[in-house]
């Protein structure tokens, strides 16, 4: 159930966006505005807690995941098959933060995944609260962005639920005011988030984190979605 202060936060937002000149985003990129948006759950798994009131400064994200031809450019050693060259591309942690860097971009952060992907009302999924399986790209034979209803986040990125993981710049630590013990946080995990095709509904969840080894990612598909800083 949504609060008043979510419903309050929304309206402030609105009239806040209206008077404001919103920047146009670099080609494939989507513009966010600054301000506050709900992270995290009440409902979740542990390390999803407390629900809170975070913010972030305006920027840029990719509408879509880096697809394998992009990353190819940058790495042409960087091999796939030519009928796979628009799906979401599958690298190691170093590998994604060297190709954001490359492309004048960078990782994003938690907050900025998480409010890219929910918006400023503490949605569940991208596109709402209800599940929807025709929503999501559940095997990476698929391109992105086919999944049937092709869902927007509220900010216009595709695929944030489903297809690949994707990574984010933090280490997986407690969020601040989280008392529940976890030893997986510190600096040894990365946190990727959104989810993937071997996944059940509960983890492209908005607010779902998970953890994985930087440089060992296995069977877990973790892709990419940078951000760009405005001036």
């Amino acid at each position: 159930m949504k609060s008043g202060l979510t419903l309050l936060t929304f309206f402030v937002h609105i009239l806040y966006l209206t008077g404001q000149e919103t920047p146009t985003p670099p080609e494939g990129m989507v513009y966010v505005p600054a301000g506050e948006f709900i992270m995290g759950s009440t409902y979740g798994d542990p390390d999803e807690r407390p629900r809170q009131i975070a913010s972030t400064k305006a920027y840029f994200i990719d509408k879509y995941e880096v697809s394998n031809s992009e990353f190819a450019k940058f790495d042409p050693t960087f091999k796939f098959p030519p009928e796979k060259k628009n799906n979401a591309a599958v690298v190691t942690w170093s590998k994604a933060d060297a190709y954001a860097k490359w492309a004048g971009k960078r990782l994003p952060t938690e907050k900025e995944w998480e409010k890219a992907a929910r918006g400023i009302d503490g949605r569940v999924f991208p596109w709402g609260d209800t599940y929807d399986n025709t929503y999501v790209v559940w095997d990476q034979k698929e391109t992105r962005g086919t999944s049937i209803a092709k869902p927007a986040s509220p900010y216009g990125c595709y695929d944030m639920a489903g297809s690949v993981w994707e990574w984010t710049s933090d280490w997986y630590k407690p969020y601040p005011g989280n008392e529940v013990p976890m030893e997986q946080y510190g600096e040894t995990y990365k946190v990727m988030r959104g989810g993937s095709n071997f996944n059940n509904h509960s983890f492209i969840r908005t607010s779902q984190r998970y953890y994985v080894l930087p440089e060992k990612i296995h069977v877990y598909p973790v892709g990419i979605r940078c951000v760009k800083d405005i001036d």
